[in-house]
Order: C-alpha cells, then sequence, then structure tokens
C-alpha cells in the first residue's frame, strides 16, 4: 500500500513538479529516499508541527532532527544536506561563466548564495583582476558566532591574487542585514589598508536573514568608498 502511495506522490512531482504539492507532501516525498518501506506521512507531519515549515526543517540541526521519533541518521543527514547542496549548485552555476565586477545583480546573487545554509558568522573576500573578472576567493569561518578577519592576511592574499579591485561580505545569519558600528569602522579602516597598496575596496556586502545589503549603494555608507 505504501509503495503505490509513493507512486502516485512521484506521478503528481512529474506532472506538475513541486509547485501544486504542500509543505507536507514535498517532505513526505523526500523522506522516501531515507525512511524505505515506510509510511513517511507521519514522521513529515511530526517535523513541520516540530520545526514549523519545510524551510525550518531544512535548516535544523541534525541532533535536533535525531531527537524526533521515526527520524535517524539517515533522514538527518539527507535533510541537513540539501541547502548545502543547493548552494553549492547556485554558486556554481553562476561561477561557471566569468563574473565580472560590473554585473552588481550576479555578484550579489553569488555573495548571496555563498552564505545560503551558514549557521555561523562567515567572512569572504572576493578578488577582481584589471578586467574586473572574478580571479579567487578566500573564506573565513567564524567561531561562536563571530568572524574577525586578521586585515594584513586579506591584504596578502588579495596581493597574491593581483587583484586589482576586491569585495569583503560577511553574513549575519540570525539577524538583519544592517552593518554595526564595528562593521563600519572595519570597513573604512580596510578602504585605506587596500587603497596603500593600489587596491580598491569596491564594496561591502552583509547578508542577514532578511536579505542582503550593498554598503556601497546604500546612501548612508556609500561614502565610505
Amino acid at each position: 500500500m505504501h509503495e503505490n502511495h509513493r507512486a502516485r506522490l512521484r506521478e503528481r512531482y512529474f506532472a506538475g513538479g513541486l509547485e501544486n504539492m504542500d509543505d507536507r507532501a514535498v517532505l513526505e516525498m523526500l523522506l522516501f529516499y531515507c525512511i524505505p518501506r515506510k509510511d513517511t506521512n507521519p514522521t513529515a507531519q511530526l517535523l513541520l508541527d516540530t520545526f514549523g515549515s519545510l524551510s525550518g526543517v531544512l535548516e535544523a540541526s541534525p541532533d535536533d532532527l535525531r531527537s524526533l521519533r521515526g527520524v535517524g541518521d539517515s533522514a538527518a543527514a539527507f535533510l541537513t544536506m540539501l541547502p548545502q547542496v543547493c548552494k553549492r549548485y547556485m554558486t556554481g552555476t553562476l561561477t561557471e561563466k566569468s563574473l565580472y565586477l560590473d554585473d552588481f545583480s550576479a555578484v550579489s546573487q553569488f555573495v548571496k548564495s555563498s552564505f545560503l545554509a551558514e549557521k555561523t558568522e562567515k567572512f569572504m573576500l572576493l578578488c577582481f583582476d584589471g578586467a574586473g573578472r572574478l580571479t579567487n576567493t578566500s573564506e573565513i569561518q567564524g567561531e561562536k558566532g563571530q568572524v574577525v578577519p586578521d586585515f594584513a592576511n586579506l591584504l596578502e592574499f588579495a596581493k597574491c591574487s593581483r587583484a586589482k579591485t576586491v569585495i569583503i561580505a560577511h553574513n549575519h545569519p540570525d539577524g538583519v542585514a544592517s552593518p554595526s558600528r564595528e562593521d563600519v569602522s572595519s570597513t573604512k579602516e580596510l578602504v585605506s589598508t587596500f587603497a596603500e597598496n593600489e587596491i580598491i575596496l569596491a564594496d561591502h556586502f552583509i547578508a542577514g536573514a532578511d536579505g542582503i545589503l550593498s554598503m556601497r549603494s546604500t546612501e548612508r555608507f556609500g561614502s565610505l568608498f
């Protein structure tokens, strides 16, 4: 009986994709691939009741998922891996073709995708050559919710990458995309540090739970650059 239900749900997906499937049906179908030969409907409903939505389920930690009845190691690994697969897909499609500094939309989308599924703060440095083409990136993972990049190391990385222009970015995983006082002061310092070495700091992106902000494109902070 379960196999017939699974076949019907798959055919529903093949016929119309996810557009006409609610979160429970989507999650139930995802669980097919890590919970074999079992009705996954009750587990899908339990997950939604616990975490509130499909996105809440996919953002949950492995330990929180495994604490629920019916969710074992395989399901926890599969569900937590999905956002990371999406992140790799999105950043991969953007960099398969050259990414250029003057394509603001593509650069901001690349930055946004790079912070997808991040639970802690992360800092990024994007290096562009004289033609404005992205040539190298560096990532620094924060500890205990904070990330403090070493300015000297950032400068050295940019020099080794032969960058003419750089962009920096970091995230506020549980907050808004708005710079703190520390973000503003560090941006000022980095603008000067790079300029002294004939490298232009073109922008500072901040990704938050509410979206992404370009400091250069924000009237309040644009004068920093």
